[in-house]
């Protein structure tokens, strides 16, 4: 039996989010349409001479002669640019989320805040079709939209579940591979993380300020079924190069929040009581 064709290979079909890239690199992104054109800075470039074509395709504007390469949207491309009502968790902060909490192909994952969908993306195309995720958010208006970009870049997909639901309230999921969180108060999500998640399994989360990191970290070094609980921050600084130069750029992307990581472990049977703290017995 062969395999449906991936949505990331091949020609350039319409309903893809594509960059147009001029010749000094700018970008400008865009979703292919029958019949729609799109305007970079005069140069009017219609879908219909794109779509069907070669993915890396080069086109010419008739409006001014200048040419631009169009590549099908990377995962990047289109999380940066996509319809979003929310903040979203930057691809650097996605990767090392995916990295450090050790997600790979088959891993059933709970992810908390489905947001825009840029996260659960990552976690899609990283779990693959023989993984699953299953993804919380309060919002269904937000879940309609985060869908509608997923399915932008990834194609229809069976292996996504939405439940419009409060993780603060439980996780209906057990024996799961990895917690993935972005939400306001993980910290309220730990009794049910230690539930949820099997022996071994991850714990891994995304808050933006220093108070809320502490008072995660310290709850799951508190928590009895958590170990190896570490913190960072990732800055991404890009590079000029030339013939002449190799300077880093005045612009980066510092600080956009905080990732925390922890493991599951059996935990102990609690240590029994000292004689100084043991209860006194009845008088003899």
């Amino acid at each position: 039996m062969s395999e449906a064709p991936s949505p990331t290979r091949g020609r350039l079909r319409a309903g893809d989010p594509v960059v147009f890239v001029e010749r000094k690199g700018r970008t400008y992104h865009a979703v292919l349409q029958p019949g729609a054109t799109t305007n970079f800075s005069g140069s009017v470039l219609p879908h219909d001479e794109v779509i069907d074509q070669v993915d890396g395709v080069r086109v010419r504007s008739r409006s001014t002669g200048k040419y631009f390469f169009v590549l099908r949207a990377s995962m990047v491309d289109h999380a940066l640019r996509m319809t979003r009502s929310a903040n979203i968790v930057y691809p650097k902060d996605v990767a090392m989320l995916i990295t450090w909490a050790d997600i790979g192909a088959g891993d059933r994952v709970v992810e908390g805040g489905l947001g825009t969908g840029a996260l659960a993306m990552a976690l899609l195309r990283t779990v693959g079709p023989t993984g699953h995720v299953t993804s919380y958010e309060l919002r269904e208006d937000a879940a309609i939209r985060a869908q509608r970009n997923i399915a932008a870049l990834l194609g229809p997909i069976d292996h996504h579940r939405v439940r419009i639901a409060s993780l603060y309230e439980g996780i209906a999921e057990r024996e799961v591979d990895r917690i993935v969180l972005d939400v306001p108060e993980p910290w309220e999500v730990i009794p049910h993380a230690r539930e949820a998640l099997r022996p071994g399994g991850a714990f891994a989360a995304y808050v933006p300020t220093t108070l809320q990191l502490q008072r995660l970290v310290l709850g799951l070094e508190k928590a009895r079924s958590f170990t190896r609980v570490e913190s960072y921050e990732v800055l991404l600084r890009g590079w000029h190069v030339t013939g002449r130069s190799v300077r880093p750029q005045q612009q980066m992307v510092g600080h956009t929040g905080f990732l925390v990581f922890a493991r599951r472990v059996v935990a102990p049977d609690p240590a029994p009581a000292s004689a100084d703290e043991a209860p006194e017995g009845p008088a003899s």
